[in-house]
């Protein structure tokens, strides 16, 4: 695989530990809401991360994922 899926993969993986089953965003003792978990994304993934992130939530909400 090469670098540029693996980091999409990392990214996606990132911001599927905060959402359920059934598309819904699910907090914990650090990341309270989706603000944060953008936050966190960008420190740790950058500009390019967090855009994935934000694309990734859109499919996750609107059940792109689930269809």
């Amino acid at each position: 695989m090469g670098k540029v899926k693996s980091f999409i993969m990392d990214v996606q993986e990132s911001v599927w530990d905060y959402f359920d089953e059934d598309g819904k965003f699910v907090s914990d003792e650090n990341i309270k809401t989706k603000e944060d978990l953008m936050n966190t994304i960008k420190d740790k993934f950058g500009i390019m991360g967090a855009d994935i992130a934000k694309d990734e939530i859109f499919a996750i909400e609107t059940g792109d994922h689930f269809s």
